[in-house]
């Protein structure tokens, strides 16, 4: 290594250290920026954030829906300025509708940005008519009932991936339900999930 290259490495090193000294990085209260979706969703039903907007149509209508254009497919430094920008407006909005102003502590912020990021992948709106063959086809009608209240509570999770969670925990209990009816584990391929859940909730929507 020549000289120039010695000087560099040197400077290199010396950055690096003055870098891991610096008081910023021994402050407790600091957190990464990519926070965690799951508990950002946590965060947008405490904060009330449904009150206002929805997600693909399911939600408030004040606000914008979040899972539409032009709030879709933004990035998290995006999602960050737009609700710094917005913030003014919305405090006057939540005092009009008497919803209490509800601060961030610690890193509810980056959860939630992860969690509204995080909204551009979820699947387009599935097809009801096939998710009605799909209920009767995949079992499901043999425990369950459309108007039923074990259906009726899930309507609040717009996504296929929050019912796919839901199902998981309850996965053991499902099962061994089927095993007594004789009935194999259902299997689900292409849009057959997103098409069963679009249908379990347009009959939702409608009421009995």
């Amino acid at each position: 290594m020549n000289r120039a290259g010695r000087l560099a490495t040197i400077i290199l090193v010396l950055m690096a250290a003055a870098v891991i000294a610096s008081p910023a990085w021994a402050v407790e209260d600091v957190y990464v920026l990519w926070g965690n979706p799951r508990v950002g969703r946590e965060v947008y039903v405490k904060k009330g954030c449904g009150s206002c907007h929805a997600i693909k149509g399911v939600g408030g209508k004040g606000g914008p829906d979040l899972g539409r254009p032009p709030m879709q497919h933004r990035t998290m430094s995006q999602y960050a300025g737009i609700l710094w920008n917005h913030a003014p407006a919305m405090r006057d909005a939540m005092q009009k509708r008497g919803i209490p102003w509800k601060p961030f502590e610690g890193p509810e912020m980056p959860d939630l940005i992860a969690y509204l990021s995080s909204i551009q992948m979820l699947d387009d709106p599935g097809d009801p008519k096939k998710g009605e063959g799909l209920f009767t086809e995949k079992g499901c009608s043999s425990c369950h009932r459309i108007g039923g209240a074990d259906l009726a509570q899930w309507q609040r999770y717009a996504s296929p991936v929050l019912w796919a969670e839901v199902m998981w925990r309850h996965g053991p209990e499902m099962e061994e339900q089927m095993r007594k009816l004789g009935q194999t584990w259902p299997r689900f391929t292409g849009t057959e999930m997103v098409d069963l859940v679009a249908y379990i909730r347009s009959v939702l929507r409608r009421g009995p």
